[in-house]
This record gives structure tokens, sequence and C-alpha cells, in this order.
């Protein structure tokens, strides 16, 4: 009879482990990168002995499968306990992974301890035979990252761990910072233990002792333009220049915002369902309201100057057609946050204080 599969999130995990043990296979499957690190430091911690071997595996395009099936062949000539840590970066292991991991499943060997390591779960991969035959045999840990309305109690836990008591707003306020990046949250939160006397993180301490150490997705650059947060916007794609990102990427976005704005905006013109634009454009239902009511707000003008300003920023990176990507970049932005030509203009005029005359903004 197939088991119904037990599914943990993360502050359940020890407890999970302190009472069963770890079993013989566990699925570890979510985005958020220091809730994954916690989840396998407490497995690893309760398999510690003198003879644990552990080994991590990485899928790539040349993983060897057949290394699954001869593990229990050089158990017997060592007889201590192994543990295999297996990353599958798509969650994808293709056909002859799944046939691999299925047969693991129906006969793993004794002495070892097999976790599957993956990103966000979907229905797709849940849904798998592979995937269903390992959860019979343990459970899966879902290490996704909170959403933005859980982070300030999700950061006020963590800094318990640290003996550490946020003031008032604080929570708040490293949730803007270190959305997207827990890791580097959980990082300042370990060097403040060591730099407070009392332990409290008021704004003050924050503001005498931080730099703005945020770190922010493509992704969060999508989310100022929804709130039409210009200033905001110029200061994610600030943070995202500094970490070197690949300016092709943070254009794929802003040229994505854009067809979707002008396709959403034909589609309420003509009175025609969206449900299948957003579908493709992959927005999740608490997003749709605010982008209906952004393609509203802009008239057709403006978004053919967008489309236009996209065209001319892929000449300059593609063509070196003399440009500056940074200054089209920012005139796009201004476009895509400010409702009215006049908001535009007077945002362009502030950018354009203390610039060289050629390197101005120019108007459409």
């Amino acid at each position: 009879m197939t088991q119904i599969m037990q599914t943990l999130y993360p502050e359940k995990l020890e407890s999970y482990l302190q009472q069963n043990g770890v079993p013989p296979i566990m699925l570890v499957f979510g985005d958020d990168l220091l809730l994954r690190n916690d989840a396998l430091s407490s497995i690893r911690k309760h398999l510690a002995s003198d003879d644990l071997e552990r080994v991590h595996w990485l899928q790539s395009k040349d993983f060897d499968w057949q290394q699954l099936s001869s593990g229990e062949q050089s158990m017997s000539l060592f007889g201590n306990l192994r543990l295999i840590e297996l990353e599958l970066p798509e969650n994808k292991p293709g056909r002859e992974g799944s046939v691999a991991l299925t047969e693991y499943a129906q006969s793993q060997a004794e002495s070892e301890v097999l976790i599957v390591i993956g990103d966000r779960l979907k229905k797709e991969t849940q849904n798998s035979r592979w995937f269903k035959a390992l959860a019979e045999h343990g459970p899966l840990v879902r290490t996704q990252s909170p959403d933005k309305s859980q982070l300030p109690a999700f950061i006020h836990q963590r800094a318990q761990r640290y003996q550490l008591t946020l003031a008032a707003g604080v929570p708040e306020k490293l949730s803007d910072w270190f959305e997207g990046n827990l890791l580097a949250l959980d990082q300042e939160l370990s060097k403040w233990q060591l730099l407070t006397n009392d332990g409290v993180i008021t704004e003050d301490f924050l503001k005498n002792s931080i730099d703005d150490v945020s770190r922010f997705s493509v992704f969060a650059l999508q989310e100022s333009i929804q709130q039409q947060d210009f200033e905001g916007a110029l200061h994610r794609l600030d943070r995202l220049l500094d970490e070197e990102n690949d300016f092709h990427r943070l254009i794929w976005i802003l040229q994505r915002e854009v067809q979707l704005l002008s396709s959403l905006q034909k589609s309420q013109q003509t009175k025609t369902d969206t449900t299948a634009l957003f579908r493709q454009f992959m927005i999740w239902p608490n997003q749709q309201p605010g982008y209906h009511s952004r393609a509203a707000q802009l008239n057709q003008q403006t978004l053919l100057d967008a489309q236009r300003l996209v065209e001319r920023i892929e000449a300059a990176l593609k063509l070196d057609s003399g440009e500056s990507p940074l200054i089209l970049t920012t005139h796009l932005l201004s476009l895509l946050c400010c409702s009215n030509a006049d908001a535009i203009s007077q945002a362009l005029s502030e950018l354009n204080h203390g610039i060289e005359p050629n390197e101005q903004f120019v108007h459409l």
C-alpha cells in the first residue's frame, strides 16, 4: 500500500529527527538557500559519527547515474555509514535519472542515507514516479522563502537564535533590506551578536553600524515597478549592477514588463480574457490586480516609447550604438514607474542635474 507523503517545514525538522532519527531517504526542496543549509546541517548533525562518509553530487549533463546502484558494493568494502547528498539544479533527473532513483527507492543500500535536494517544488515534479517512490521512504522538507508578509516574524525568530532583541520597526526594515537573501541576513545577525552590549537592535543601531547590504534579484526590480516606486527601482538597479549582474539579464526583466503591460492594455481595450496572458508571463493571482491597474494608468504612447527604449538599449548593448545603456535604462524606469508626463519630466530633470550635457537624458 502506498504511503501518504509526509511534509515537514524547517521549524519542525529538528523535532522530527529527534523523535524518528534520520530515515533512509529524505527530500529537501525549496528556493531559500539559508533554510536549505539549515535543513542539511540538522540532518548531518543527527548522523554525525567517526564512521560517516559524506558525498555531495551535483547533477550535470554527463552525470553518472550508475553511482547510485554501485553504492551498496562500495559499502561492503568499507563498512561505514554513507550520506549521499544529490542536488538536482532543475528538479529534473531526466529519463535515466528517473529510472535510477526509482530503482534505488525499491532496493536502497543498507548503511546508506540519500538526500535529494532541489529548488522550488512544482506539481509536475511532485507527481512524478521517481519522486513518489522516494517519498515512500522519508519526508519532504520544504525550504521555501517566506512570503513578504511573513518575513518580519521570521526575522524576529531568527534573531532570537543569536540572543538578539529587535526593537519596533526593525524587523520590517530588515525585511526590505534582505528580502530574497536571507543568508546575508543571517550573517549580519551573527555579526551583530558580537557588536551589541545588551543584545538590542534599534533603528539607530542599524543606521550607525550597517551599510545597506540589501541584495535583490532581478524580480525585486519588477516589484518596484509594480509599486511605481521610482526611487526604489533605481536603488535596486544600482545594487544589482554593484553585484556585477549581466546587464542583459536586467534588460530581459524590463522587456518582459513592457511586453506584458502592452499586451494587457490591448486585452483591456478589446475586453478579452487575460487568464492565458498571466499564465504565459507566470504572474501570480495576488499580483494580477496591480498589473490591471498599471496597464489602465499608462497611456498607449508611453508604452510605445518604452518599447522604443528597450530597442535602443538592446542596440547599445549588442551593436555598440554609442548610447549609454544605464542612462537609457533609467529613462525606461521613469516611464514605467511614473504616472504622468509631468512626473516623468520632473524625474528626468532631477536625474540630469550635474550630468554633462552630452550625457543627459534625451526626450523621446
